[in-house]
Formats: C-alpha cells, sequence, structure tokens
C-alpha cells in the first residue's frame, strides 16, 4: 500500500484523494508522483475523457499535460468548443487527437481506443476518467425518474469502467496511473441528485476495488473536487450552492493557467 501524501490532498484511504475545490491536486502529478518506474522520454502518453467543455476539467487536463510534454487523445460525445481559439491546443497541435466517443458504449470506446494508441505510438502511461453527465437534478416526472437515475449511472460511473476495461491493455506496468474524477457530491449532496450523487459514490468504490486489482501494475486514484464556477455552471449557481461551500464561495479557473 503506497503511504506518500502528496501536497494540499487529503487522504481518505490508500488509494482515495480528497482534493477541496480552492485546492485541487494536479492530476499530471498524480500521474507521475505514483509512477514506480518513470517512462523515457517521449513515451508520455495520456487518454482524457470529457474534453469537448473548453471550461471544464478535462480540457484543463489536456493543457497541463501538453505542457508537461505528453502525447494526448481526448475522448468525448460532443464536439469540441472553440478548439481553433485554445491557444495551447493550437501550439500543440501535432501532440493532441480529440475523438467522438460515447463513453457508455462498448464499441464506441474500443474503437477509440485502437484509434487513440495508433496516434500514441501503442501504449497509454495515464488515464483521466472524467467525461460525465454535468450536475444537474433528476427529472421531476415520476415516469422518468428511473430512467433519469439509469442515465447518470450508465455514463457517469459505468462508462469510467468501460473506458478503463479497454485502455489496460496498452498500459504498461508498472509505468501507469489512472485518475478517476469522482466529486464532493460522493460524500454530501443537495436535493434532488440522486443519479450524479450515487454515480460519483460509485466511483470510489471502484477506484478502491480497481486499485486492488491493478496492485503493482497501474496505479488508481481518485480526486473529489467541489463546484468549479464556468461559464456553464454559472446559471446554476444558487445562494444555497454558495452556502453549502464553507469558504462560501465556488472557486473559478484563474485565466489564462487554468485551474489545475
Amino acid at each position: 500500500m503506497h503511504k506518500h501524501r502528496p501536497p494540499q490532498a487529503v487522504f481518505q484511504g490508500p488509494h482515495l484523494l480528497y482534493a477541496p475545490a480552492r485546492r485541487i491536486l494536479q492530476l499530471r502529478s498524480v500521474c507521475r508522483r505514483h509512477t514506480p518506474v518513470q517512462a523515457q522520454a517521449g513515451e508520455l502518453t495520456a487518454v482524457i475523457s470529457g474534453t469537448a467543455n473548453t471550461d471544464g476539467i478535462g480540457r484543463a487536463c489536456v493543457r497541463e499535460f501538453l505542457q508537461a510534454g505528453y502525447r494526448v487523445v481526448g475522448l468525448d460525445i460532443n464536439p469540441p468548443q472553440d478548439e481553433g481559439d485554445d491557444e495551447i491546443l493550437s501550439r500543440f497541435k501535432s501532440q493532441y487527437k480529440m475523438l467522438e466517443t460515447d463513453v457508455s458504449e462498448e464499441e464506441s470506446v474500443r474503437a477509440s481506443v485502437e484509434e487513440a494508441c495508433e496516434f500514441l505510438g501503442g501504449q497509454i502511461t495515464s488515464l483521466v476518467n472524467n467525461a460525465g453527465i454535468a450536475l444537474s437534478g433528476m427529472s421531476e416526472e415520476p415516469g422518468q425518474r428511473v430512467a433519469s437515475f439509469k442515465k447518470f449511472i450508465s455514463v457517469n460511473l459505468v462508462g469510467m469502467f468501460i473506458v478503463s476495461e479497454a485502455c489496460l491493455p496498452f498500459m504498461p506496468d508498472g509505468q501507469s496511473s489512472i485518475v478517476n474524477i469522482s466529486s464532493i457530491q460522493a460524500t454530501s449532496s443537495w436535493p434532488n441528485t440522486e443519479g450524479y450523487a450515487s454515480a460519483k459514490s460509485g466511483i470510489l468504490g471502484l477506484t478502491r476495488a480497481q486499485a486492488v486489482s491493478l496492485d503493482k501494475k497501474v496505479r488508481v486514484n481518485t480526486v473529489l473536487p467541489g463546484w468549479i464556477v464556468t461559464p456553464g455552471s454559472q446559471a446554476r449557481l444558487t445562494q444555497d450552492i454558495h452556502d453549502w461551500h464553507l469558504t462560501g464561495l465556488p472557486p473559478s479557473p484563474p485565466s489564462p493557467r487554468p485551474f489545475f
């Protein structure tokens, strides 16, 4: 069991990181710090899901990994937002590729991962499982609530397992890392978020199980960010949510650096 305690993070067990939203741990550091054998120069590669949103966690991860010298493939069901206007993506365009992928569909993921590996030179040293339906309330229609719940679980939890399973055959033992993006909604919640909160809680169990199953092969961690203020989330940011945070104010991504 690894006992290393990274800065600005609190462990809830050897493979579970709780990162307060105002001091989110750099995922690039998580991927590299725990690698028993560092990959040689030019061999650092990453697959990151949920990268379409220009202000989202996935895109911020892409920027960080590219600037650290990684070749990166992004996966998202949606087309990229403002990719041509992203200065970092433009600067590293030969090192980055985005593939349209539905993480809840095995065939879609399998095809994308195979194409990703060709672009990445045959191996994946880091996987960031970030894709998911953003925090939103359950359907208020009585006949739709179960379907709404299942959708959250299918995309936010099952999709994470599907992507991991597809990538694992290409992840070299002792040189690879998986980071699963959960949420502080996994441990505390507000009304009408049963689907989102259940999926994010499930990620904690998934991470622990993967960490044990992949012991001495692939390092597995999860990070639990809080609410991040972006243009897409601003409209849903209520006073109740402000009050729910101990600081009274969820963080905003600083500019021009990503919030990681």
